[in-house]
């Protein structure tokens, strides 16, 4: 209704334009169908793509980790340090199966096992530059789990505005611009006629038909 109503009113344009009150209560009700449209963009935001993103990084995360784990743990046997040994001992399905935050949590804790013996873990095949690289993943990851949730958060919020915006634009239509249309009956009866069929409210749930709104009494 909104599309049909600023399509009848932009097509008779030379009628109303120099009737300024008019012309304001245009503008407004132009401006909250951009606001609607911004807000029915934040609505479709693909949740789909967020968590393919977090499982592509999920991925690389726990590759990393577990090359890492897997040096070091190979460093610890060597060296008969078993309590680092056991910390370095985990698997794909051990990082892979728990929550989100907690798989975060477990690559976090083979970086800082790792990094607290990096010098010796160098004849190993880990340098620096690897449990920087691991780092990285980490904070990647931790990032990508907050997406979908903040996604959610935003299409409500979007919904709710949208809700919002449709009451302010319809109110700027029934008590601004019907209320003037009055002008144009005799004056441009075809942009009167147009605007109040452009106003019918489709409503395929209601009983009866549609019925326009009542056009102002002169």
């Amino acid at each position: 209704m909104f599309y049909s109503t600023k399509m009848a009113v932009d097509t008779h344009n030379a009628a109303w334009a120099a009737l300024v009150p008019f012309a304001n209560a245009v503008a407004a009700f132009k401006g909250t169908i951009l606001a609607i449209e911004a807000e029915v963009a934040k609505q479709g935001v693909d949740l789909e793509g967020y968590a393919m993103d977090k499982a592509t990084r999920k991925e690389k995360m726990i590759d990393k980790t577990l090359v890492i784990a897997n040096k070091a743990y190979a460093y610890a046997e060597d060296n008969g340090n078993a309590v680092l040994r056991e910390k370095m001992d985990v698997s794909r399905s051990d990082l892979g199966t728990p929550r989100d935050a907690v798989v975060a949590q477990k690559c976090q804790a083979v970086h800082d096992e790792a990094n607290a013996v990096a010098a010796s873990l160098v004849a190993y095949g880990v340098a620096a530059g690897d449990l920087t690289d691991l780092q990285t993943l980490i904070n990647d990851y931790e990032a990508v789990i907050s997406a979908p949730r903040t996604a959610i958060t935003v299409r409500k919020g979007a919904t709710e505005a949208i809700e919002t915006l449709i009451k302010d634009g319809t109110a700027i239509l029934t008590n601004r611009m019907d209320k003037l249309m009055v002008d144009f009956k005799t004056s441009h009866p075809d942009f009167y006629q147009e605007y109040f069929d452009a106003r019918i409210v489709v409503n395929t749930g209601a009983k009866g038909g549609d019925e326009p709104p009542a056009p102002p009494v002169p």
